[in-house]
């Protein structure tokens, strides 16, 4: 009976063993065959590679997946349907995953099969509706099927889902509806962000009337509200020539009425208001110090009121620039009276600074005052007078300096001040 019982006993553990080793083959082998799918890449990994790993793991969807991935990009164009089995084979195994619809999809268009296709991204989407690739493809599979009110509602979504896809929505909004101006706001959506950002494309891309169009169609909240479109948009109309337009826009979005520009009207003339000077200020002063000029607002120092321009020089060889203009919007074949006032301290150079004015769109030279006085003088008045052209729609107004005559070396020593800038159409 003892003998019996021992014999059972070594045939269970015989078996439990077979048994544990069996199942640890079936492990091992699902393991490597995942292993090899998950870390060869797709371009180093040769079709062999890729199909020993379906072997090892036949009811793994990674590598039916990659298999599939690698048929498809490097096989014939008739091996498609071979993808295709393994694609559905990787999503029958794993239904959930919103990755292996979107390819089963692509593969399937790929094949001619629309509708199966179709039926494949809608599953991804439905899957992943948050995601912006699935809606992407889905969009552009129902584009080429010229179903474009559908097409635009998910390539629209996918650019809100990722901000990477919306100059592409642009784009293909233009190309389909660029002569059917409706239909093209549609496309691209009913928010103000993007018809804003719209308007702000069309216009870099040189569609002047139709981006102009969109943006006047939006509520002035809305304008203020995409006030980073608008920079742009104003940056377009400028670099165009188009001042007078970008005046509107400008006017349209201007962080206060100091700041708002009208024709031959010079923003803060006297430098009492308290504004900004820069880049941002795009038809304000432009004012920029580098050494070694210094420029700046000198609030104890005024000709009519307590503050005034200062430019400090401590140059002791070269000077490529002195950083002061502003844009101003003129009226064309006009004549205008300028004048504005200077003041010296010091100032030592054979080649001081001077008002010019020219021309924006051409840098044409239209008027220049004579050198600011050497040495200590207390203010000084400059007047030009000068006529815009008949296409003229902006001058600028600038403080130079020419080279000194013969001589690549030019120092400038001492301060200038100016105040009081003005600018009136003669009657």
């Amino acid at each position: 009976m003892q003998i019996k019982a021992s014999a059972l006993l070594k045939l269970i553990m015989i078996f439990t063993v077979s048994l544990g080793l069996f199942a640890s083959w079936f492990v091992v082998r699902w393991y490597v065959g995942n292993t090899i799918a998950e870390y060869f890449h797709p371009d180093d990994r040769r079709l062999e590679t890729a199909q020993m790993a379906v072997l090892l793991a036949p009811d793994d969807p990674l590598p039916h997946w990659s298999l599939g991935y690698l048929i498809q990009k490097e096989g014939p164009p008739d091996q498609i349907s071979v993808a295709i089995a393994e694609y559905e084979k990787a999503v029958s195994l794993s239904p959930n995953d919103y990755r292996l619809w979107m390819d089963l999809g692509h593969a399937l268009e790929q094949a001619g099969e629309f509708d199966k296709a179709e039926q494949a991204l809608r599953e991804a989407v439905k899957l992943a509706p948050s995601y912006a690739y699935p809606r992407w493809l889905l969009g552009n599979l129902l584009l080429r099927a010229d179903r474009y009110t559908e097409a635009f509602v998910e390539l629209r979504r996918a650019s809100e889902a990722d901000g990477e896809f919306q100059s592409q929505l642009f784009n293909l909004a233009w190309q389909v509806n660029k002569d059917d101006f409706e239909a093209l706001k549609v496309a691209i959506g009913t928010t103000a962000e993007a018809r804003a950002q719209f308007a702000k494309y069309l216009l870099v891309h040189g569609r002047f009337d139709e981006g102009l169009r969109l943006w006047d169609g939006l509520a002035e909240i809305e304008k203020r509200a995409n006030r980073s479109a608008a920079d742009s948009i104003i940056g377009s109309l400028i670099a165009a020539h188009r001042y007078h337009q970008a005046v509107e826009i400008w006017n349209e979005v201007a962080p206060g009425e100091a700041y708002r520009a009208n024709f031959g009207h010079i923003i803060d003339r006297g430098f009492e208001d308290n504004v900004a000077h820069g880049l941002g200020a795009v038809f304000g002063w432009q004012v920029e110090s580098a050494s070694p000029v210094q420029i700046g607002i000198d609030a104890g120092m005024g000709h009519s009121g307590t503050r005034s321009l200062r430019i400090l020089f401590q140059v002791r060889s070269h000077l490529d620039a002195i950083n002061v203009s502003q844009l101003v919007p003129v009226q064309p074949n006009t004549q205008y009276d300028f004048e504005c006032y200077v003041k010296t301290d010091k100032l030592v150079s054979a080649a001081t600074p001077v008002v010019l004015i020219a021309e924006a769109a051409t840098e044409t030279n239209l008027a220049n005052s004579e050198p600011a006085p050497t040495g200590n003088n207390n203010w000084q008045r400059i007047a030009l007078s000068f006529k815009t052209s008949a296409k003229s729609e902006a001058i600028r107004i600038r403080i130079s300096r020419s080279s000194c005559v013969d001589s690549p070396v030019c120092p400038i020593f001492g301060t200038v001040w100016y105040d009081d800038f003005d600018l009136k159409p003669r009657k």
